[in-house]
């Protein structure tokens, strides 16, 4: 006689699994997060439900929905994988002292002014701490975070729900400049680009580079750029701000970047003249799992970052050119003393 197994028992990668499904909505996004085959999924799903005796998910006109059950199985497992997290953590410093692993993604431009600084302050303290660091895209980062193979990211806030489902903590304020040719003349007092530039200089403003990590992100750049450059064309789209640098470096063109991507500490790491904009600041966040917040390596991470962030002095560029003020793209309230001010919040 076939009986249900009806202990409700299951073990922590099939509820690991469960909780990558229900944060993703995806099989094949909590597979690719997870680094298993989709089948894997699938098999271990329906043990963890034939052990519990009911199921959890169901499909809805293709769309995965969780049932009753589920939704009350997903807000019990945070506590769950967290208690898990702190105990492992808790463990390792007991055995082997405060040596902790912590893996972080980032944009390449953070991880060189935020994350490399903040883990020599965290070692300083404790060298034990080991970082393993992928540079990934905002997308990417949420991804492995809600498939938890991230500890933490430290992401800017560009893409509509960057931070959804996950704790958000702003880090710092990260002004946009306009990087353009060295060789370009001096922009400050042009107060059109077609009456006071030549026809070389303007060719050269008409050509720009641009990349994007959301459609919020690239309406916002393309609506600067209609109001900043009417009539000027993507000769470059990219996926990252130093391509764009380098595009700029060799003279084909210009580009809007924030400041962080154009430096390593004070030091400068494009050949590029710089103006100041006057827009709205990019937001710089930490992004980890809500389940593990309290664990001692995020906090001492949080408190890293936030300490390297304090020791930004905003690199000196010439000042906002007179024809940006004309067309009204700038704004004096975004743009002066509070350049690297961290962004309010909790």
């Amino acid at each position: 006689m076939d009986s249900k197994d009806t202990s409700h028992q299951f073990t922590l990668r099939q509820l690991q699994i469960f909780w990558a499904v229900a944060q993703s909505r995806s099989l094949t996004r909590a597979a690719k997060q997870l680094d298993v085959r989709q089948p894997s999924i699938s098999q271990q799903l329906s043990r963890m439900e034939h052990m519990i005796g009911g199921k959890l998910i169901r499909y809805v006109n293709n769309e995965l929905r969780l049932t009753p059950a589920g939704e009350f199985l997903l807000a019990e497992a945070g506590g769950i994988l967290e208690a898990v997290d702190r105990a492992s953590a808790g463990l390792g410093e007991y055995f082997e002292g405060v040596r902790s692993q912590l893996t972080v993604g980032a944009l390449p431009s953070l991880a060189r002014n935020l994350v490399a600084p903040a883990f020599a302050r965290m070692r300083r303290d404790h060298p034990g701490y080991l970082l393993d660091l992928a540079e990934v895209t905002p997308r990417e980062a949420r991804e492995q975070l809600n498939g938890r193979l991230f500890d933490a990211a430290v992401m800017s806030d560009y893409s509509e729900g960057t931070g959804q489902g996950l704790r958000t903590v702003p880090i710092i304020g990260d002004r946009q400049l306009l990087a353009v040719p060295r060789d370009l003349p001096d922009l400050t007092d042009v107060t059109s680009l077609a009456q006071g530039l030549s026809e070389d200089a303007r060719a050269t403003m008409s050509r720009t580079a641009r990349y994007a990590f959301g459609s919020e992100h690239t309406a916002r750049v393309t609506a600067w750029y209609d109001r900043l450059l009417p009539g000027s064309e993507a000769t470059l789209r990219c996926r990252t701000f130093e391509s764009a640098l380098a595009f700029v470096e060799e003279g084909q063109g210009v580009a809007i970047v924030p400041e962080l991507s154009v430096r390593q500490g004070a030091r400068l790491l494009f050949d590029v003249t710089l103006y100041d904009l006057g827009l709205p600041v990019r937001q710089t966040v930490l992004l980890t799992p809500f389940q593990t917040a309290r664990l001692p390596s995020i906090a001492a991470l949080e408190a890293a970052l936030k300490d390297a962030a304090s020791g930004l002095e905003a690199l000196e560029t010439r000042p906002i050119p007179a024809f940006v003020r004309n067309c009204g793209l700038s704004s004096a309230d975004h743009s002066g003393s509070k350049l690297y001010a961290a962004p309010t919040g909790p």
